[in-house]
């Protein structure tokens, strides 16, 4: 048997060997039997490697499953696929009492992770049970379940987002990572809209979808579908419903502005289709108002793009050489606007150093004589082994993606927390303006292990005025966000002063862009005013939409629409910091 089906072996364990302490177990099998035996036990993904848990951890001791565990520790795709598995594995423990079930990242098969009398398997924060979503009917049995029994809920599709939103102790996750569809719609209409709306190109996935798969797709379909930085990403859940960005949005928008339809299940118990002619109000909500807050999306139609080509840059500066980092950032910052005008898109790493770009607008004529600046800055001015300069024409999208945007990974199979700020365009339009930020960007270096400036504001795209992330991504260049990441023996009070260093980190932004906002998807776990750094003026409506769709709160999660502050029990195991 290979390890891939020992490690899923392992993570299926029967319902009947579980309970949670305050539901019998007859309860539980009453709900398996109401959604067709789809109920899942939610095992921690390293279970099978511990010989010593606390009460109510499913699974046992494994010598084989271990091994396949270990094997497969930061791998995406098994991580998504397991219910106990999460992208960044914070979110499968307790922090606030250090409860886990975690190895070692760096070395998986270190015992000191799994096998001393001090490490004990724990839930965690791991759903108890979730149900894996096959159409309305499972949905709205969640939904009477929490009401009947108050059992929290999340909603959870591939586990991979930064703010805990689809774990929660003692839960019942609403899993939809197996709504696979997918449908080409070369001639979409959105339902009950009039003839006179002009047919567009899209697709419509099911929540499961994930963007791997929908690369693919687009590819045999002489498509472009643009994704994010991770190709495990769900297509359909939170990443469009916070905003979306993708090294293409300065061109072709944010996720959220790309959606034209959504199926959607409510916590009142509405199945609706939602679009630009009916159900408007939850429609403008959730292309923006952000993931398991106003219903479960069963799919989501979007649209398309012809298959292009792409002019792709990827360059390196040498750090070790005095003054060539502020140099780079000076250029960055001055020629920000020029580049978004001429349809750039970037990924700048302030601490590799280097950057990564592309442009799907220009002919490979124009990107070079665009470009021509930073490659004589970086090969001919810059000295040093370290300055590289690489530029390509891709044929498509599918070539592009694996060779520039995930070039540098993004993090999978450990923890780690983010902190980000928008930074708008009247930054860059002025000399002090932009020297202040290149300074900004140059010390940042000394205060967060990663950080990224997103050059994928959708300047070029503009502003529709009809999704509801906050006004500031369009008035915005960049999107600056900060990253730090930890293994599994750091105690909650060095977690406390992870949080607090990044925020305090992010302060400096903050101070440039006091109204401004952040990218609720990375932004700071522990972010101040949330609701007007996320929304903006459109957090009344979205709260209003909330309470009418939701008026039990049973989808609420961690500085959400509606989030009624750290008090509540569901979120006994966030730390508190900075007096949140």
């Amino acid at each position: 048997m290979s390890s891939t089906a020992l490690l899923l072996l392992a993570l299926a364990a029967p319902l009947s060997s579980y309970a949670a302490p305050s539901i019998t177990q007859s309860v539980w099998s009453q709900l398996n039997s109401t959604v067709g035996g789809r109920l899942h036990a939610g095992i921690p993904f390293a279970r099978s490697c511990f010989a010593h848990v606390t009460s109510g951890v499913g699974g046992t001791q494994d010598a084989a499953a271990c091994a396949a565990v270990q094997a497969n520790y930061v791998n995406h795709t098994l991580l998504q696929d397991s219910l106990g598995g999460y992208i960044n594995t914070q979110w499968e423990t307790c922090q606030a009492t250090s409860e886990q079930c975690l190895l070692d990242y760096q070395n998986a098969t270190d015992q000191r992770a799994f096998n001393t009398p001090a490490r004990i398997c724990s839930q965690g924060s791991v759903p108890d049970f979730g149900i894996k979503v096959n159409g309305a009917s499972d949905v709205l049995a969640a939904y009477s379940f929490s009401k009947q029994f108050g059992v929290p809920l999340v909603v959870r599709g591939t586990g991979h987002e930064y703010k805990g939103r689809s774990g929660n102790p003692g839960s019942l996750a609403i899993w939809t990572h197996g709504l696979k569809s997918i449908t080409n719609a070369p001639k979409f209409v959105p339902t009950n809209c009039p003839k006179t709306v002009k047919p567009r190109t899209a697709v419509t996935i099911g929540a499961g979808v994930i963007y791997e798969e929908l690369i693919d797709f687009a590819d045999t379909n002489s498509l472009t579908i643009p994704a994010g930085g991770c190709i495990s990403v769900g297509a359909a859940g939170g990443y469009p419903q916070g905003g979306g960005h993708s090294m293409f949005s300065n061109v072709y928008g944010l996720a959220a502005d790309r959606v034209l339809e959504i199926e959607v299940v409510t916590p009142r118990g509405d199945h609706l289709i939602a679009n630009e002619c009916q159900n408007t109000d939850i429609f403008w909500a959730m292309r923006g108002g952000g993931g398991g807050t106003f219903g479960v999306t069963l799919s989501m139609t979007t649209l398309t793009f012809p298959a292009t080509k792409v002019n792709a840059v990827f360059a390196n500066v040498d750090n070790s050489v005095p003054g060539q980092l502020l140099a780079f950032f000076e250029f960055m910052v001055n020629n920000a606007i020029s580049l978004a005008e001429q349809g750039w898109g970037y990924y700048l790493y302030p601490t590799l150093p280097g950057i990564a770009m592309s442009n799907t607008v220009l002919s490979q004529a124009e990107a070079e004589a665009s470009i021509a600046g930073l490659k004589q800055l970086i090969t001919k001015n810059f000295t040093g082994s370290g300055s590289t300069w690489e530029m390509t024409v891709e044929p498509d999208y599918k070539t592009y993606y694996p060779k520039y945007v995930t070039r540098i990974p993004v993090p999978v199979g450990f923890a780690m927390t983010t902190a980000s700020r928008l930074i708008p365009v009247a930054n860059f339009q002025t000399a002090k303006g932009r020297a202040d930020l290149a300074q900004a960007m140059t010390a940042i270096i000394d205060e967060a292990p990663v950080a990224i400036a997103f050059g994928v504001a959708p300047f070029y795209h503009g502003n529709n005025n009809d999704t509801s992330v906050t006004p500031a991504w369009y008035d915005s260049l960049w999107h600056l966000a900060l990253a730090n990441t930890w293994n599994f023996n750091e105690t909650a009070t060095s977690l406390t002063k992870i949080y607090s260093d990044l925020s305090s980190g992010v302060d400096a932004f903050r101070a440039l862009a006091p109204n401004s906002g952040a990218y609720q998807n990375e932004a700071d776990l522990y972010e101040p005013d949330f609701e007007q750094s996320f929304w903006g003026d459109n957090y009344p409506r979205l709260l209003s939409i909330k309470q009418k769709y939701d008026p039990d709160h049973l989808l609420d999660c961690w500085q959400c629409v509606g989030w009624k502050g750290h008090s509540d029990p569901r979120y006994k195991c966030y730390l508190e910091v900075n007096g949140i």
